[in-house]
């Protein structure tokens, strides 16, 4: 099996984009105790509907995998990083700014490796082919 990036620009201006709306949310978050709150978990998931549609912008799921089993490895390890994503996003108030972005870059680290589980094809490779072909029997 082969894996390949399907559009090598596009992933990089995923993850800048996703880069940019994390740290973004930096100072919002060190400021959230000045907002309401209905209007601060609004804003989140605004923010959060819109790296959604970065994550899915242009990605032909039909043509990302080429059987069942690269198929329940991609959607185990969205899982898993998933699950990582989730322990990771825990914000304190009252965090100290820089701690605050580092945990940032850490979590923007893990949104990079879902864009590029959703972004890299596998393609069976010459010797898958020529063992399934009729001539090689």
């Amino acid at each position: 099996m082969r894996a390949s990036l399907t559009n090598p620009r596009l992933f990089i201006l995923k993850t800048l984009s996703v880069f940019a709306l994390s740290l973004a949310l930096v100072p919002l978050v060190a400021m959230k105790q000045q907002f309401p709150a209905v209007l601060y978990a609004g804003g989140l998931v605004a923010l959060h509907i819109v790296v959604l549609l970065v994550y899915v912008y242009r990605v032909r799921f039909r043509d990302l995998d080429a059987d069942r089993r690269s198929l329940i490895a991609r959607v185990v390890a969205l899982a898993v990083v998933s699950y990582l994503l989730f322990a990771a996003s825990s914000f304190e108030a009252g965090t100290p700014l820089m701690p605050m972005t580092l945990q940032m870059l850490g979590v923007s680290a893990l949104h990079t490796i879902i864009l590029a589980l959703l972004m890299v094809r596998v393609e069976p490779g010459a010797a898958a082919e020529s063992e399934r072909s009729p001539a090689s029997r």
